[in-house]
C-alpha cells in the first residue's frame, strides 16, 4: 500500500479481520460517540465505552447495552482509543487517564484532528495515532449505516510504521461505516483547518449571516415574515439538495432560467473582495491557532460569550418567525413547501 499515491481508498481496500481479536474503547459516548460504538457493534467487533462515571454518555451508553468503564481503565484494556470526546477536554483526559495507563501496544484513534493539529495532544515518541472522521454528523452515520450505506471519511495517521497503521484505519473506518462513498486521504492538520473554516465560513457562520440579513432586508422593506422565511431560509435545503445531489451545475439546470440568472448577476455583489479578505483572515486565525487558543480559553471560563450569543440569536424575530410557521405546517400538513425546479416560467 502506498501512502504517497493512493489518495482515495474503497471498502475493498479494508480488511475488517484486522479488529477481530482487538478491543476497541470508544472513549466519549456523544454525537459521534454513539454512532461509532452502535456501528462497531454491529459488525461483530468488541467495543466497550470509555465515559465519565455518572454523566449522561455514561447512562446512554449502559442504556444500549454496553460495558461503560472509566477513561483510565479503557486505556488498560483497549488496543485502540478511539476519542470522541469534545475538542476542549480531549488533552486534560488524555494525560491525566489515558497516557499513564495505556498498552504500550495501543493505537490512539481520532474522529476529527483538532487535538493534534494544535498540539494539545503530542503524541509521545514511538506510540501511533489514526484519523477516521466520517464527513456527516454521528445521527447520520448511523442511520446512513443502518440504510444498509455509510458516509465518506477523511483518513490520517501519524507515527511509525503508516501503513499498518493506515491498515487498521481501514478497518475500522470499514466497520463503523465510515468507507462508503471512499476513505480521503489527508492529514490530521488538514482536516481539522479545513473543517473549521467551511463551518465558520458556510456552514455555522457565513450561511447564517447571510440568510438572517437577507430575511431582515425583505422585512425592513414591508415583506411578509412568513413569506421572506420561505425565500430566505426554508427553500435553502431544496437548493443544497440539489446541489448535494448533482452538483453546482447540474442544480443550475434545475432551476429555473429567472433564478438562475438573477443568482449568477447577484453573487458577486453580494462575496465580494471585501468578504474574501475576511475568509482569508478568518482561514489565518484558524491556522495559526488563534482560533483554537480562543476557543479554548472561552470553554475554560465557562463560555460565557458563546451562552450569551445563542442566547441572543433565541430572541431574534426570524427564529419566532420560523417556530409559527412549522406549527402551521404541521397543522395544514403540508410537506416541504415551494420548489425552485424548473416549471413553466417560475423563478
Amino acid at each position: 500500500m502506498n501512502l504517497a499515491s493512493t489518495r482515495c481508498y474503497e471498502e475493498s481496500d479494508a480488511h475488517p479481520d484486522r479488529l477481530q481479536g482487538l478491543c476497541i474503547a470508544i472513549c466519549g459516548y456523544g454525537n459521534q460517540g454513539h454512532a461509532h460504538a452502535l456501528n462497531l457493534r454491529d459488525r461483530g467487533v468488541a467495543v466497550i465505552v470509555g465515559a465519565r462515571e455518572g454523566g449522561r454518555g455514561a447512562r446512554a451508553a449502559r442504556e444500549a447495552g454496553f460495558e461503560t468503564v472509566d477513561f483510565s481503565q479503557a486505556a488498560r484494556r483497549a488496543d485502540i482509543l478511539m476519542l470522541t470526546l469534545p475538542d476542549e477536554v480531549q488533552a486534560e483526559v488524555f494525560s491525566r487517564d489515558i497516557q499513564p495507563h495505556w498498552k504500550d501496544s495501543a493505537v490512539l484513534a481520532f474522529a476529527h484532528g483538532f487535538a493534534l493539529a494544535f498540539d494539545q495532544i503530542r503524541l509521545p515518541a514511538g506510540r501511533r495515532a489514526f484519523l477516521v472522521a466520517p464527513k456527516g454528523q454521528g445521527h447520520k452515520l448511523r442511520q446512513a449505516f443502518l440504510a444498509g450505506g455509510g458516509l465518506p471519511s477523511l483518513l490520517a495517521v501519524e507515527g511509525p510504521d503508516p501503513e499498518d497503521t493506515l491498515g487498521l484505519a481501514l478497518a475500522y473506518a470499514h466497520a463503523c461505516g465510515a468507507l462508503k462513498g471512499g476513505g480521503f486521504w489527508s492529514s490530521f492538520r488538514e482536516e481539522a483547518v479545513t473543517d473549521q473554516f467551511g463551518e465558520q465560513v458556510v456552514l455555522c457562520g457565513g450561511l447564517i449571516e447571510l440568510v438572517v440579513a437577507a430575511w431582515e432586508t425583505l422585512v425592513r422593506r414591508g415583506y411578509s415574515r412568513e413569506v421572506a422565511y420561505f425565500e430566505c431560509l426554508h427553500e435553502v435545503k431544496l437548493i443544497v439538495d440539489l446541489i448535494a445531489e448533482h452538483g453546482i451545475d447540474g442544480m443550475r439546470e434545475r432551476i429555473s432560467s429567472t433564478a438562475a440568472y438573477g443568482g449568477l448577476e447577484a453573487a458577486s455583489r453580494i462575496i465580494d473582495s471585501g468578504s474574501r479578505r475576511q475568509m482569508e483572515e478568518v482561514l489565518d486565525e484558524i491556522e495559526d491557532g488563534s482560533f483554537a487558543a480562543a476557543f479554548l480559553t472561552e470553554r475554560a471560563q465557562g463560555s460565557p460569550r458563546l451562552s450569551a450569543a445563542i442566547a441572543a440569536e433565541a430572541q431574534h424575530e426570524i427564529v419566532a418567525t420560523g417556530h409559527r410557521l412549522h406549527e402551521l405546517l404541521r397543522r395544514c400538513q403540508l410537506g416541504a413547501g415551494g420548489t425552485h425546479e424548473k416549471k413553466g416560467n417560475d423563478g
